[in-house]
């Protein structure tokens, strides 16, 4: 995308859901054994070499925080995480709102289709948690923003929503999916996308590897549905 590129680094089970249930926190994940510390480093390495993580509203609620990862940049700063919502509601009672040293906006985003003409509001606004960055508009807009502040690389970490209106809008450049030795059958389950209509995509395997059951995927997304 012009010099941007965002990587989706996901975890999903062998049938494609990414929890027991749609509340359930990375932490309680691993205590499950449905990831592995393996996987968390994977993922670690790859937001530091990115400017900035995108990440679902409703998933940041069911997190502890952010993870940190300054000890593996250069600069030993952290990349800005921006929170999205189409909605509008925001909830602050994740640990992650209170977070020190990590750089954190609000996107209100109302579309993402690449076609539109960029459109893009900053505002500092009141929250509960004091002064946040929120940005209004749609994803030309963001990203134009983004390359403007010279951000060349992006971390897409869900939840399916989110992943699924990237996904729709040929925005991921590459897939980072760790395959957990799972099968998870509950209707509470959030999977790794949830599209609503038919869908299909090309993808390209560029790496795969395996460990004590785990199955770590790397794909190029082609440009052609």
């Amino acid at each position: 995308m012009n010099n941007f590129n965002i990587i989706n680094i996901m975890l999903a089970s062998i049938n494609g859901k990414i929890a027991f249930h749609d509340k359930e926190s990375s932490s309680e994940r691993a205590k499950n054994a449905f990831t592995c510390q393996r996987d968390f480093e994977r993922m670690a390495k790859l937001v530091a070499q990115c400017d900035v993580v995108f990440h679902g509203a409703s998933s940041i609620e069911s997190e502890k925080g952010a993870f940190r990862v300054a000890a593996l940049r250069k600069l030993q700063n952290e990349p800005e995480w921006i929170i999205f919502t189409r909605s509008g509601n925001i909830s602050f009672q994740s640990p992650f709102w209170k977070q020190e040293g990590i750089p954190k906006s609000i996107f209100f985003v109302s579309s993402f289709n690449m076609q539109e003409k960029p459109i893009l509001r900053v505002e500092e606004q009141e929250a509960p948690v004091g002064k946040i960055t929120c940005y209004l508009g749609n994803m030309p807009g963001l990203i134009q923003h983004l390359k403007n502040k010279k951000y060349t690389k992006a971390a897409l970490l869900g939840g399916g929503k989110l992943n699924t209106a990237f996904m729709q809008n040929n925005l991921i450049d590459e897939l980072y999916l760790t395959l957990s030795p799972f099968i998870v059958g509950s209707s509470n389950a959030p999977s790794l996308f949830d599209f609503q209509e038919n869908f299909t995509k090309r993808m390209i395997l560029k790496n795969c590897e395996s460990f004590d059951g785990f199955v770590y995927l790397n794909y190029l997304l082609s440009t052609k549905k």
